[in-house]
């Protein structure tokens, strides 16, 4: 008995590593997202032609060495809230509209307030830029869905204009609200040049640290919804997170048919 159920046991674990090796076999390996990595492990990446890192764990050298690797590096850039780990949190922590659900350590941000503007573009995205890095990964315009005022409108498009001053390659992440808006008022190409969607697939219990697949209301809103990114002339990138064998099929079927490149993350930390 011992020895039948040990068998049971190595023919299930080895379908677990099946199913991850197949999961990789699958992936697009044009794009990945992995803001959560070490330098040492982001230093070591191979397998994607274009990357979104943040910023503050690389040099100018890093940077460079990774473009010899004919990489497009992207940065991560947080313009619509405030973790407390940044070295510029005191000076903004007042600034602050609200705490950020399921996200202990951040803060939705204020982004009407010229000061923060300021940080954003004139310090932060010169930094970017003087590193080499060949685009922004911008986050966290979903702060006008949670503060649906005209200031903090304005606020996320003056940062997005002001970056533009670098001609880097800005890619929205998340933040339908805002982009349904810029879209509709047609100045979305002014601001940015593409829009990535987390969990169109999938979905993420936070409290119990799961994932598993999107309802199909909700899949159906954003695949409206990138469908009228596209339609004004925006890319479309999708990260998903822990997708099986089945969901990264459809993941697949749909990207090709739309011309869209996807990531499918193991885990939230994007590691």
């Amino acid at each position: 008995m011992k020895k039948f159920v040990l068998i049971v046991v190595a023919v299930v674990c080895g379908l677990v590593l099946f199913d991850f090796a197949k999961a990789d076999f699958m992936a697009d390996k044009y794009y990945g997202v992995f803001i959560g990595i070490s330098k040492e492990d982001g230093m070591k990446l191979n397998n994607y032609e274009v990357l979104v890192l943040e910023p503050t764990e690389y040099d100018k050298d890093d940077i460079k060495k990774l473009h010899e690797k004919n990489k497009k590096i992207y940065a991560y850039l947080n313009i619509g809230s405030l973790e407390n780990y940044r070295p510029y949190y005191e000076e903004f922590k007042d600034k602050t509209l609200g705490t950020y659900e399921n996200w202990e350590d951040e803060y939705w941000m204020d982004v009407s307030d010229k000061n923060w503007q300021n940080l954003i573009v004139d310090e932060l995205g010169k930094s970017i830029v003087d590193k080499g890095f060949d685009g922004f990964f911008i986050d966290n315009c979903d702060v006008y869905y949670q503060f649906p005022e005209e200031k903090i409108f304005d606020g996320l498009c003056l940062i997005l204009k002001g970056i533009q001053k670098y001609n880097l390659y800005t890619i929205i992440n998340g933040g339908d609200t805002f982009v349904r808006k810029c879209i509709d008022e047609k100045i979305a190409k002014e601001m940015f040049d593409g829009v990535n969607q987390e969990c169109v697939f999938t979905s993420i219990d936070f409290e119990n640290k799961k994932y598993g697949k999107k309802s199909a209301k909700d899949r159906e809103y954003f695949i409206q919804y990138l469908n009228k990114a596209k339609m004004d002339g925006l890319k479309v990138f999708l990260t998903e997170y822990g997708a099986d064998i089945r969901t990264l099929q459809e993941i697949e079927r749909y990207c090709k048919d739309n011309g869209f490149h996807w990531y499918n993350a193991r885990n939230l930390e994007l590691k």
